[in-house]
C-alpha cells in the first residue's frame, strides 16, 4: 500500500513540475493581440433599463443568453440546448456586473438608444461614478474590459487581459486608458482629489506571461478635466 501511495505522490510531483503557465498573450506578427470578429451565432438579450440616480440616463445592459443543465452547468451562449437563463446582469451600487456585450443609454423623453460601442467587448463591470457627480456635476462610467482576445484562443474571457476604460454618462468620449499588452491590476479613485488612481502591469520580456521579470505602471486621471489623458508617475 505504502509503495502505491509513493507511487501516486511521484506522478503528482511531476506533473505539477512540468505543468506550464499557459500564456497570456500570443503575439502576432506585429507584435500585438488582435481584436476578436463579433460572434454572430450568440443570442443577444437586453435586461430591463435601471435609471440611474439624481439623472435623466436610462441603462440597456445586453448580453449573451446563457443555457444551464439542470445541474447549473453552463453549456454556453448559442447552443440553444437545456435551460435558459434570462438574467444578463446584475446591478447595485451604481454598478452593472456581469459578462456584458453592450450598454445602451437612452436619454429621457429621447426614445433613442445609443451603443456604447460597435466591437465586440466583454464588459465584466461598468460603474457610474455617483460621489463624483453629486461632489462635482461630472457624469463618468468607468468600465472593467476585455476587449482582445489575447491569447488567441476563440473566445473572450477571464484568461485574456483587462482593460480599463472611461466615458461620458451617455456612453459617448468612449475612451481606453491601458496601453497595449498592459494588464489592468486594481484602481481606486481619491475623492478629494478628483482622481482615478490606478495600476498595470506590462508583458516587457514578450513571453505572454504576467509575473516578476515584468513592469508595473502607475498612473492617474484627472476627473474633471475633459481630456481624461492619464499621466504616468513613479511611486517607487
Amino acid at each position: 500500500m505504502k509503495k502505491y501511495v509513493f507511487l501516486l505522490l511521484l506522478v503528482l510531483l511531476i506533473t505539477a513540475c512540468t505543468t506550464e503557465q499557459k500564456p497570456r498573450i500570443v503575439y502576432d506578427e506585429n507584435g500585438k493581440p488582435e481584436a476578436l470578429a463579433k460572434d454572430t451565432s450568440a443570442i443577444l438579450m437586453a435586461d430591463l433599463p435601471i435609471l440611474i440616480d439624481s439623472t435623466d440616463m436610462l441603462v440597456h445592459p445586453i448580453g449573451a443568453l446563457q443555457f444551464y443543465e439542470s445541474r447549473g452547468k453552463i453549456l454556453g451562449s448559442y447552443s440553444g440546448k437545456g435551460s435558459p437563463n434570462f438574467s444578463i446582469s446584475n446591478y447595485g451600487n451604481y454598478t452593472f456586473s456581469g459578462h456584458l456585450k453592450n450598454l445602451k443609454f437612452e436619454q429621457l423623453g429621447s426614445n433613442q438608444l445609443v451603443a456604447l460601442t460597435d466591437k465586440n467587448i466583454r464588459i465584466n463591470t461598468a460603474r457610474f461614478l455617483y460621489d463624483l457627480y453629486k461632489k462635482t456635476g461630472a457624469k463618468l462610467f468607468i468600465y472593467q474590459i476585455i476587449d482582445t482576445d489575447s491569447n488567441k484562443d476563440g473566445r473572450l474571457d477571464n484568461n485574456d487581459i483587462e482593460a480599463i476604460y472611461l466615458s461620458k454618462i451617455d456612453g459617448s468620449n468612449f475612451i481606453k486608458l491601458t496601453a497595449t499588452n498592459h494588464e489592468l491590476i486594481d484602481w481606486n479613485i481619491i475623492d478629494t482629489l478628483n482622481r482615478l488612481y490606478y495600476r498595470t502591469i506590462e508583458d516587457t520580456n514578450k513571453d505572454g506571461l504576467f509575473d516578476k521579470n515584468d513592469q508595473v505602471h502607475y498612473y492617474y486621471v484627472n476627473l474633471i478635466d475633459p481630456t481624461l489623458t492619464p499621466i504616468s508617475y513613479s511611486p517607487i
